[in-house]
């Protein structure tokens, strides 16, 4: 039987200042790498949904404008046999869709380590980035925890990254003149990762702005799915750079980010001689 070497292990983020977004599990699995497959690079993020239902038929909860000068209390009701089970399903296959394999990152020229084979390589491997999202039913298994409500009929109930209602799968049309949907569940995974709002800069996970220009002010900001849209752009694959320098100890902003398909690149004799 082979042995397989891990080089890289996994890499667990934690901590109070992530308790918003970016906290994370991942994996570099190099070994799977050949002449024709890069090494994924695969973030982890365990979900553990927490059905609310109202005492009483129904009842009201704070959504995300909520606070105590101004207080936003929504008309919630009780969830119907299956209907709960079969939101958190979809909300967790459509937002592991949205999110896995958009992204490569392209290996600095000089990274050496995921050169393939070991000893006489022939191709220099690239990052594929990958995303699992996953429900797990108890909170210790948690990164994050995250109640949902069943708002009325006919109720605007507003969500954000830990409180969720049962219209965050559906679409909406939020920017003026333009076909760009909206599906908050995209948006708050998107936070999860650690990605902020569009206009806050992206970069950085702001979660107490929530401005109308942090959502974007020209239409190509608010069509980014961190603004008012659905559209993936380039700096979303920030947390798999960050990954990838926690890794290998080279910066992220070095590991340049593609959106289409990249392949093993052959190591021709004179790039194999600068090893």
């Amino acid at each position: 039987m082979n042995q397989i070497d891990f080089k890289y292990g996994s890499l667990i983020r934690t901590g109070p200042k992530l308790v918003n977004g970016g906290k994370w599990d991942a994996t570099l699995d190099e070994w799977v790498r050949n002449s024709h497959t890069n090494a994924p690079l695969t973030i982890h993020i365990n979900i553990h949904f927490v059905k609310i239902d109202p005492a009483g038929a129904t009842s009201t909860y704070g959504d995300a404008n909520d606070t105590s000068a101004h207080p936003s209390k929504r008309k919630i009701q009780h969830w119907v046999k299956g209907e709960f089970e079969l939101y958190t399903k979809r909300l967790v296959s459509g937002a592991q869709s949205f999110w896995d394999g958009v992204y490569w990152l392209k290996t600095p020229d000089r990274y050496k380590e995921l050169d393939w084979p070991d000893g006489k390589p022939t191709h220099r491997c690239h990052i594929y980035c990958r995303f699992e999202l996953e429900q797990v039913y108890t909170e210790k298994d948690a990164h994050y925890t995250i109640a949902v409500v069943r708002a009325q009929d006919g109720e605007n109930f507003r969500s954000h990254s830990r409180l969720y209602s049962q219209k965050d799968i559906n679409s909406r049309n939020m920017i003026p003149h333009s076909t760009t949907k909206f599906w908050t569940h995209f948006h708050e995974v998107g936070h999860l990762l650690g990605l902020g709002h569009v206009g806050s800069g992206g970069n950085t996970n702001v979660h107490n702005d929530n401005t109308a220009a942090a959502y974007g002010v020209t239409k190509t900001e608010m069509q980014d799915v961190m603004g008012k849209g659905s559209i993936r752009r380039p700096w979303h694959a920030l947390p798999w750079q960050e990954g990838a320098e926690a890794f290998t100890g080279i910066p992220a902003k070095e590991w340049l980010v593609q959106t289409g398909s990249l392949y093993p690149t052959p190591l021709h004799a004179g790039h194999q001689i600068r090893h």
